[in-house]
């Protein structure tokens, strides 16, 4: 199986981190983020790995350069002006079977080989993997009608929403309806499909998942990979798993 990692964003939400270091080498509990991703992907079975790369891209190409580098056969693509979520895609070559696309700021404990045989038994052009996030509204929520009339009060209710959780499986046959250069976002692409007919299936994670965007994000992730490092990478990897491989941190702290 093949996959398809974004690696090519700013992270200015995480600044002054990212100033000296990548997104993707943040480090969550002394570990890349980026590595924690390979090394997941490569326990579910992928063995060909294309990062997309941008901003610092020497960085995070010699991450890979110690003994601790995942084991999965890995090809570098350099966007040259920021392409947003799906634009990365025109610049590798086209894709052979069903192929994972992910963000590479993500901490879950989804199980990627299971998320592909979902989605080649559904048949459909895309899958989006989902988290269910809550959302806790301090006040009371009021609804009226045309006339002003009060017709609902929740006391502090909790909302709840399905967000995209980065993580994409698509079909070759999707790329043609992809710009062939310039910025372009995966929401937009998967509108167009849908507006073609195309079935696009989202498949609800169930366990954890963790955005590190921001520095709260971050620290969330951190704590819960800190407490069961077996939860999202298996107790054989997680004993394995250098803490900080000595390439990253060498050139990380440079």
């Amino acid at each position: 199986m093949k996959a398809v990692v974004l690696a090519g964003g700013e992270g200015r939400r995480l600044r002054p981190a990212t100033l000296a270091t990548p997104k993707p080498l943040i480090p969550i509990d002394g570990i890349p983020i980026l590595h924690i991703i390979l090394t997941q992907l490569e326990r579910a079975g992928f063995t060909h790995v294309s990062l997309s790369l941008g901003y610092r891209a020497h960085m995070i190409k010699a991450s890979f350069g110690g003994s601790c580098s995942p084991d999965v056969e890995l090809d570098f693509f350099q966007e040259e002006e920021p392409l947003g979520t799906a634009g990365p895609l025109a610049l590798l070559p086209p894709f052979e079977d069903s192929t994972l696309v992910m963000n590479a700021d993500l901490l879950t404990d989804i199980d990627f080989a299971d998320l592909v045989r979902r989605h080649k038994k559904s048949q459909a052009a895309a899958t989006v993997a989902l988290s269910r996030q809550d959302i806790d509204i301090a006040h009371g929520v009021v609804e009226l009608d045309e006339e002003g009339r009060v017709t609902d009060f929740r006391e502090k209710p909790r909302l709840s929403y399905l967000v995209s959780g980065g993580i994409y499986v698509l079909e070759p046959s999707l790329l043609r309806l992809l710009p062939p250069r310039g910025r372009h976002d995966m929401p937009a692409l998967l509108d167009r499909a849908r507006a073609e007919g195309e079935r696009i299936e989202g498949h609800v994670i169930e366990g954890d998942w963790h955005d590190i965007g921001t520095p709260e994000q971050l620290d969330l992730a951190a704590a819960a990979f800190r407490a069961d490092r077996a939860r999202y990478l298996g107790r054989r990897a997680a004993a394995a798993l250098c803490a900080g491989s000595g390439a990253s941190q060498e050139v990380v702290g440079g």
